[in-house]
């Protein structure tokens, strides 16, 4: 076997099955690979482990890493085709596992309307994304589509009125006029130093890819405050939990209440292949899964006055979540259960991400 062959090949199928991710795992016998598709692991092929050494080997050089280091976790990457490949490695007991996440070049939606809201929660982030300045946040574990919602945002305000600036890690989507930031903590271009550069740069936007600590979060709020709009993404439960999770960062009340404008919570759930013979049993097209792409289910956290008294007083996020369901906001249980009534999910699968009986 060549890698020279075996390893495009193995990128050029992981784009055409639409994974996210190839999972190179050495094990006793054999070496497993598998795709991340529609958010579950699929098996792609087993390899003798005595190819193992060579296959990483092989990765590591593409992707700008030391092959001689087996001992320490490493990252890199590489690009092919314009597709972004992040590259990772941990050893392991029976020697290294490598993550490649493959950074598709595209995003599947242009304006806010098509991600899939009902009517309120669509009329609200309408709202909060033409406003000149505020913090709108977009929240939920790794790998609910929360840069989506991020990239499609963009898109909308991404006209010739306004400049827009973003600090990404990785940047996963180019956007034409869009000023687009790679972080590289590496030369000491953290999401902090960037965002206070940003600053002296006159703009009307700004996309923080990730809040990942207290200094970051600090310097959004301010620029929120002082005339900007902020964008960014947590990785939180659910829409009320956004927001103590700022206070927790050491955010002052006072100022979460004043600076943030709304949260959007979200989930990916795969949708039942429409193209079986009978629902969800399977065929060619869905790899015999029963499922094929994935829908997003949303809760829209709207800040206004009566919240903004509340959060001062330090609540718990069980108290913001019982004032914002009082005044009427869906939450993300209700919008699953909508879609699995519509005949867009399972039973099975709202269980599987979210774990709850319906």
């Amino acid at each position: 076997m060549s890698w020279a062959t075996f390893v495009p090949n193995m990128l050029d199928e992981a784009v055409e099955a639409r994974a996210s991710d190839i999972h190179i795992e050495p094990g006793k016998k054999h070496v497993r690979i598998r795709f991340r598709i529609d958010g579950t692991l699929r098996l792609y092929r087993l390899l003798p482990m005595a190819r193992c050494a060579s296959l990483l080997s092989q990765l590591k050089i593409m992707a700008d890493m030391d092959i001689g280091e087996k001992r320490l976790p490493q990252d890199g990457g590489f690009s092919r085709e314009n597709i972004e490949i992040r590259a990772a490695t941990i050893p392991t007991l029976y020697g290294e596992k490598m993550v490649l996440r493959l950074l598709q070049p595209y995003n599947p939606f242009s304006r806010v309307e098509e991600l899939g809201m009902d009517e309120g929660q669509l009329a609200q982030v309408q709202k909060w994304i033409v406003q000149p300045s505020g913090l709108l946040l977009v929240t939920g574990p790794t790998g609910s589509g929360k840069t989506t919602t991020l990239y499609t945002i963009l898109r909308e305000l991404n006209t010739t009125e306004r400049n827009i600036v973003t600090l990404e890690d990785p940047v996963e989507i180019r956007l034409d006029g869009v000023n687009q930031v790679q972080i590289d903590e590496k030369t000491g271009l953290t999401f902090a130093r960037g965002l206070r550069s940003i600053l002296r740069l006159d703009p009307d936007v700004v996309m923080i890819g990730e809040i990942r600590d207290r200094e970051t979060v600090e310097i959004a709020v301010r620029t929120a405050l002082t005339g900007h709009l902020v964008m960014t993404s947590l990785h939180t439960a659910d829409a009320a939990s956004a927001m103590t999770r700022l206070m927790d960062m050491g955010v002052p009340p006072y100022l979460v209440a004043s600076s943030v404008t709304g949260v959007i919570a979200q989930r990916l759930v795969r949708k039942i292949c429409s193209h079986c013979t009978g629902e969800g049993e399977g065929c060619p097209r869905c790899g015999g899964s029963g499922y094929y792409g994935r829908v997003a289910a949303f809760e829209v956290l709207s800040v206004d006055e009566e919240l903004q008294e509340l959060v001062v007083q330090y609540p718990s996020a069980n108290q913001i979540r019982h004032h914002v369901l009082q005044r009427g906001m869906v939450p993300l249980r209700e919008h699953l259960v909508s879609l699995m009534s519509a005949g867009e999910t399972s039973r099975l699968e709202l269980q599987r991400v979210v774990n709850i009986d319906v």
